[in-house]
């Protein structure tokens, strides 16, 4: 049997159409995380960040987003710059500088790292890696600046 709308199914169509077009539209927007990562003026190699968005995954392998950012590429006066597209959320992010070029982060016996480490919002350990909490900022349709500080080791 051939099914046929009625008037009032095909005149709601076009409506219930654009609302979903809108919802998904709105769902694949993207914000912008801009991160300023200051005391890596005289390395040279790469950064790597991953971002995680929850508490659940907060410095583990599941991550969101995963980049590696050539520092020569990157590099403004004193800062390396990143910027990163997600959907809107909460989030938080790691960030390594691999200063011997194996493209892992080196942790001694008890998992410290032994390279040089940032967070997000500047998060700082304290007796062990700061809380998700400490880290997780707000993404929505305007930029977020992060403003980071690194040091060599």
């Amino acid at each position: 049997m051939f099914f046929s709308p009625g008037k009032k199914l095909r005149a709601a169509l076009p409506f219930t159409l654009l609302l979903l077009f809108h919802d998904l539209a709105a769902m694949t927007e993207a914000g912008t995380v801009r991160i300023e990562l200051a005391g890596l003026q005289n390395a040279s190699g790469n950064i790597y960040i991953a971002v995680y968005d929850s508490d659940d995954s907060w410095l583990g392998d599941n991550t969101v987003l995963q980049r590696k950012v050539a520092i020569v590429d990157a590099l403004d006066g004193a800062l390396v710059l990143a910027e990163l597209q997600l959907p809107p959320g909460e989030y938080a992010f790691s960030i390594f500088y691999d200063s011997n070029n194996n493209g892992k982060l080196d942790t001694n016996f008890l998992g410290i790292p032994k390279e040089p480490v940032a967070l997000s919002n500047n998060a700082r350990p304290r007796f062990g890696p700061p809380a998700f909490e400490d880290a997780v900022f707000m993404l929505g349709a305007e930029p977020v600046l992060q403003r980071i500080s690194i040091e060599e080791m």
